[in-house]
């Protein structure tokens, strides 16, 4: 297996020669996929976030098929995919795909004849795909990055309402943005993407003053602390501290309610999770040792 992107495997592609080769490497962002099916698979497309901004790649294959969306959730990745390959109109090209998700199924969509080909569950996830395509879909494989060691979840603190959410480029992050009031509204991460400076979606509402903790690109995060508590009748996040290997920044909002705290002496953040609606309904973390 060959590597394409940073700290993944190459598997694939599955299917013919023809077409021309393409490539797509935000997996880690989609939020929708559309697939196009009609005798065979006609052609693939994805939405992804930059930033806070919805983005489409791309449409991988030709103008024809039925049109089918899938629409993921926003802490929904995914971990493996399959389907059939096989000769159509004289050429190699895909009939089937299914999509494995960290929650389910999708597809299969298309005729599942031919040749079957799976990429196996494992560990890890998949952050990219390729292939070929012309009129049709020609083939298609993934770029699929390994889990040497599993990250280890430690919370969430706060409440249940609003969407769980996700955000696992925390070793990358240079900079976080925290927007408050009376309460924590949101919380947003800039972090590195190669060369790239990129931004998180936006995890809670648009209400809040905004303060900005620019982190650099050594500067690791030593401990999490803040507070939750009853506001309006749900939890949310009240307040929230960062210390660094430079300084502590905040507290940002109000101490009060149920005090939490998370150091890091034997390990780091890989990752943050939660919840999030109007309000940054709760937040916990992925750690892993610090020799990982």
């Amino acid at each position: 297996m060959a590597s394409r992107v940073d700290g993944a495997n190459t598997l694939g592609p599955w299917g013919g020669s023809g077409g021309t080769a393409w490539s797509f490497e935000n997996a880690q962002t989609i939020t929708k996929i559309k697939i196009s099916v009609g005798d065979v698979v006609d052609s693939i497309t994805f939405q992804y976030m930059d930033g806070e901004t919805a983005r489409w790649s791309p449409r991988y294959g030709g103008a024809g098929g039925k049109p089918t969306e899938i629409e993921l959730g926003p802490a929904e990745f995914i971990i493996s995919i399959k389907g059939y390959y096989g000769t159509y109109a004289g050429k190699t090209i895909i009939y089937s795909l299914t999509f494995v998700t960290t929650n389910r199924e999708y597809g299969p969509y298309g005729r599942e004849q031919g040749t079957q080909f799976s990429v196996p569950k494992g560990t890890g996830w998949i952050i990219g795909f390729h292939g070929r395509s012309g009129t049709l879909l020609d083939a298609i494989g993934v770029y699929k990055k390994t889990c040497v060691e599993p990250a280890v979840v430690v919370g969430p603190w706060g409440g249940s309402g609003g969407t769980a959410w996700s955000f696992d480029n925390a070793l990358t992050i240079t900079k976080i943005k925290i927007s408050v009031g009376d309460v924590v509204d949101s919380i947003t991460f800039q972090y590195t993407d190669g060369e790239t400076t990129r931004w998180s979606p936006r995890f809670g509402g648009a209400g809040g003053n905004p303060k900005e903790i620019d982190l650099g690109t050594n500067n690791n995060l030593k401990a999490i602390s803040g507070y939750y508590g009853n506001y309006h009748g749900i939890i949310v996040i009240r307040s929230l501290t960062f210390e660094t290997t430079t300084g502590t920044y905040g507290p940002y909002g109000q101490e009060e309610g149920t005090a939490f705290s998370l150091p890091l002496k034997a390990g780091k953040v890989v990752g943050f999770f939660g919840h999030a609606g109007q309000w940054l309904d709760a937040l916990g973390f992925y750690l892993k040792h610090a020799s990982a």
